[in-house]
């Protein structure tokens, strides 16, 4: 039986085949959108060697800055079956307002689409690395996707409030999908669609469920929290509001699922809130904006 057949008569059946083959067709490049000629686990990209655990960029040396800096480094986390390449842009805007190239990083999963346990083992050997790397007591957190619940179980299962200064989720199913609920029960939870199970939108009626003890305090500790989230993104159909928390600051902008972290819009609210400055300020600018 074809996938197309099992959805008839679901509304969002059009939305679930489109992200089926948009998933699937990243699965084939080793879940980089961009088509980069790095191994998922290649370390080149890092003042220090991962052993194989994982891979990304960042550093004075990758950005070709000088070293050091005083701003609170940035760490982005992509999202299901993409890597470190979604933020190269993120990075040049950033560089070009006055960041340092020891203040930008991005890390790589090994597997296009990982655990939630994977995320906590690898997030808190990255940001660890980072910490060290730079001397800074905390970093900002950008993620993406399925980077998000990646991130906040990290925070939770390692206790690492205190290594995050801010954090901005972009997308995040924070409170499961239908699709999620639907592929889980189906049996259509391989593959790119393996986190199924952890993010389904019923997980409140599951006893025991991670998603539902995860968000008994959606926003701890002394961090600020913040949420994007598209009024046109097809995964969360029927379930609008599920990348927000409750106690961050909360925003919708006009754009689907990918445009959350590639459009301007997206890309000016990320940076007002790690930067804690207008992306605009003349007096904080190196270059004009491109």
């Amino acid at each position: 039986m074809s996938l197309a057949t099992t959805t008839q008569g679901w509304p969002f059946s059009r939305e679930l085949l489109r992200s089926v083959r948009e998933l699937k067709r990243a699965r084939r490049r080793g879940g980089c959108a961009t088509g980069c000629d790095h191994d998922r686990a290649d370390d080149g990209r890092l003042p220090w060697s991962t052993d194989g655990a994982y891979g990304g960029w960042g550093g004075h040396e990758y950005h070709g800055t000088e070293p050091g800096s005083e701003r609170t480094p940035v760490v982005f986390v992509h999202g299901n079956q993409r890597d470190a390449c979604d933020w190269e842009r993120h990075a040049e805007f950033f560089l070009r307002r006055g960041y340092g190239g020891d203040d930008l990083w991005a890390v790589t999963f090994r597997e296009g689409t990982p655990t939630h346990a994977a995320m906590i083992e690898k997030l808190d050997a990255f940001v660890g690395s980072v910490r060290e790397y730079t001397g800074a007591e905390s970093v900002d957190v950008v993620a993406h996707s399925l980077g998000v619940t990646g991130v906040r179980c990290w925070l939770a299962a390692r206790n690492r409030l205190s290594w995050v200064d801010s954090f901005v989720g972009l997308a995040g199913a924070n409170h499961g999908t239908v699709l999620s609920t639907w592929c889980a029960d189906t049996g259509f939870a391989r593959g790119p669609y393996r986190v199924s199970e952890f993010l389904r939108d019923d997980h409140d009626s599951v006893e025991g469920h991670p998603l539902a003890r995860l968000n008994e305090n959606e926003t701890p500790g002394d961090v600020d929290y913040y949420t994007l989230r598209g009024t046109e993104d097809p995964l969360f159909w029927n379930c609008r509001r599920s990348p927000e928390l409750e106690g961050a600051t909360n925003v919708a902008i006009e754009t689907d699922h990918d445009g959350v972290r590639t459009d301007r819009t997206a890309l000016e609210y990320i940076y007002r809130w790690t930067a804690g400055e207008h992306p605009y300020d003349i007096q904080q600018q190196v270059a004009l904006p491109g």
